[in-house]
């Protein structure tokens, strides 16, 4: 999962994505930047591509635009009724001791969304998030730590835990080893009006 021209082929239009996906919305890059929860100034970075951002920023990013992880990687809408995905053309960043391949680039089902995670044991993992919709990990190999506000839990490999991804959630892996995991996803579509 740490091929670089994999990675670059992911990288490649994300800070021109962002920027439109943040004008469509109406959004100034500060008005962004504190959604996020991120300096003006990186944002500003990444959208001209002079810096490589973490997984941990994307995702505060995607929250922030009210989009899923995926649609920050292409511009692709969504497809036909079947869709293939070659592996060596799922996209992959590999930042910080964390990989994350993503394995629907724009998904049949809109909102839905599937990622292969690789977790080094030196990464202090994903900080704790929260988003709308619902997540399923199942752990390939090795052992995630996940962290919930009512307690925590680790999974070994054929376990799987599924959840409100409202409920604040942070991802580890324990031990000598990387945990590799699935996460599939699907986030609830709003209308204009706010309704689910």
């Amino acid at each position: 999962m740490s091929d670089t021209s994999s990675q670059a082929r992911a990288l490649a239009g994300l800070g021109d994505r962002i920027r439109r996906l943040r004008a469509a919305r109406g959004l100034d890059q500060a008005d962004l930047a504190e959604r996020a929860g991120l300096g003006v100034a990186l944002l500003g970075n990444v959208e001209r591509g002079d810096a490589t951002p973490s997984l941990d920023v994307l995702a505060q990013l995607a929250t922030a635009l009210g989009v899923g992880l995926s649609e920050l990687f292409t511009d692709n809408k969504p497809g036909p009724a079947v869709m293939v995905l070659r592996g060596d053309e799922a996209p992959t960043v590999d930042t910080d001791g964390m990989a994350l391949q993503v394995l629907t680039p724009r998904a049949v089902i809109p909102g839905l969304y599937a990622a292969r995670y690789r977790i080094s044991p030196s990464s202090e993992g994903v900080r704790p998030v929260r988003h709308e919709g619902h997540d399923w990990l199942y752990v390939l190999s090795g052992r995630l730590h996940v962290e919930f506000d009512q307690g925590t839990t680790t999974l070994r490999a054929g376990d799987s835990v599924s959840f409100s991804s409202r409920v604040p959630h942070r991802l580890s892996a324990l031990g000598g080893e990387p945990a590799e995991f699935l996460a599939v996803g699907a986030t609830l579509q709003t209308s204009p009006r706010g309704e689910a």
